[in-house]
């Protein structure tokens, strides 16, 4: 049966050929072609279609389109045609559940997609509910775990039943190197741990996502085996398997052949704690980065995809991940992987001036600046920047708190015994202040409750622009 196809784009000369080109397909119809919004909503309630293809529409963001899209027809597969300089960003597209094709189109690339088994099939149309078109800024629930929609059944399916609590999602990433991210880190996921929901203990999973040089487990005195790497190794493993099963060598799979194979493959959530280590005086589950700086160069930004994307459909309540103080790949999608983001900074003009250029890039990008919580560590009495004058070179709203951590005299034996300050008896300042920024991110269950009203008239930026020029 062949898979029908809507074009979504104003290039006319592109459509044109990419039509010409499929009019013979066995395995593609093009059912419609749009190039205004108002078109589209009207030909995805009218025309069905299988598949969309994305192209570019400048009246609309693409991948805001895209999310309304998804949330009104989760059961369509979406394919996003970008030029040469959009591919920089194909990781990110795959993370939102988009399919990527270069520009200019093969119709061979769109016939190979729509040969693909789909979990979901045109008669889920039959039963599907008509929708509305949501409005130019979509609310985007933060608990609702974005996935591919080609493909085989997600691993939600076949893991075990997702906890009734909305799962947090935490990336905590500093811009510069020995400003105590990785001990800020520590601090709230033990925090995490010891906190109850309805009645039961969090359950928290810390990654470490300093590939080569990440001291997480240094931190809480635990081995590093087994490690992300141990996965990595396992999921290629799998992956072989997978090419295997379908008659083909791996050794003989090109490049661009493998992203396909990549984007139709599934990792089971269940199997999450196989690579974890756990820290027996919290109960904290931790995925320590590979013991050896060398297995770090194995480690590449399809592994982290996928292993992000399972970590999504998992069991864990809470996941915090520490990231290292680049911007490699891995830290970039951790970065957009999260739901809240704590920037770390110490009182000091690098640390700071790296912060400020971080969060111009992140405007520029519109990405959604109340997902972001700026905290200044080792503060002190007497500083030479007050945190009113940090937040003013920040161009942060003068309701936008900064959350400070004193330079506790507590904190340097704290991080050389590996004994987390949240575990020990007794009140620091430090210790204070780690729990007042661990509840902002995940606020106690009576400071939660908020009106109806102010839930519904909440606005949120539109998101990803930079993504999408």
């Amino acid at each position: 049966m062949k898979k029908r196809l809507l074009i979504v784009d104003e290039d006319s000369a592109s459509n044109s050929m990419l039509m010409n080109h499929l009019t013979n397909s066995k395995w593609v119809e093009i059912c419609g072609q749009a190039t205004r919004i108002d078109q589209v909503w009207q030909m995805l309630q009218s025309l069905r279609p299988d598949m969309v293809l994305l192209g570019e529409i400048k009246e609309s963001e693409r991948g805001v389109l895209c999310q309304q899209f998804r949330f009104a027809f989760p059961h369509l597969s979406f394919i996003a045609a970008c030029s040469p300089q959009d591919l920089v960003w194909e990781p990110f597209f795959r993370n939102l559940g988009i399919w990527v094709v270069a520009k200019p189109i093969q119709a061979g690339q769109i016939e190979a997609l729509a040969m693909m088994p789909q979990a979901i099939t045109r008669e889920a149309w039959q039963s599907a509910p008509p929708q509305e078109p949501y409005s130019n800024t979509p609310s985007m629930p933060s608990n609702q775990p974005l996935r591919q929609t080609m493909g085989e059944a997600s691993s939600e399916s076949q893991s075990p039943a997702i906890h009734s609590m909305p799962k947090h999602l935490i990336t905590v990433y500093g811009p510069k190197g020995g400003v105590g991210k990785t001990f800020i880190s520590r601090e709230l996921a033990i925090y995490f741990s010891q906190q109850k929901r309805e009645g039961s203990t969090l359950k928290v999973l810390a990654v470490d996502f300093n590939l080569d040089l990440g001291t997480f487990a240094t931190t809480l005195n635990l081995p590093r085996t087994p490690n992300m790497f141990t996965w990595v190794q396992e999921i290629e493993a799998q992956l072989h398997e997978s090419v295997r099963l379908r008659g083909r060598d791996p050794a003989d799979i090109r490049a661009e052949e493998w992203q396909e194979y990549i984007a139709d493959f599934r990792l089971s959530s269940a199997d999450v704690e196989k690579y974890i280590v756990t820290h027996m005086e919290s109960g904290l589950h931790v995925l320590t980065s590979p013991r050896d700086i060398r297995h770090s160069f194995e480690i590449r930004n399809y592994h982290v995809y996928l292993i992000l994307e399972t970590l999504k459909h998992s069991t864990y309540d809470v996941i915090l991940i520490d990231t290292a103080p680049d911007t490699t790949d891995a830290t970039i999608q951790a970065l957009f992987f999260a739901e809240q983001v704590v920037m770390v900074g110490n009182p000091v003009v690098d640390s700071i001036e790296n912060i400020q250029r971080l969060l111009k890039l992140l405007r520029e990008a519109e990405y959604p600046e109340e997902r972001i919580q700026v905290c200044m560590n080792r503060l002190q009495r007497k500083e030479m920047f007050t945190l009113d004058e940090i937040r003013a070179y920040f161009q942060l709203h003068p309701s936008k708190k900064i959350f400070p951590i004193p330079d506790d005299a507590e904190v340097k034996k704290s991080i050389n015994t590996g004994s987390p300050m949240m575990l020990q008896p007794g009140k620091t300042a430090a210790k204070g202040a780690i729990e007042t920024l661990g509840k902002a991110l995940i606020p106690e269950e009576e400071e939660k409750a908020e009106s109806p009203l102010k839930n519904k008239t909440r606005e949120r930026p539109a998101l990803f622009r930079w993504l999408w020029g």
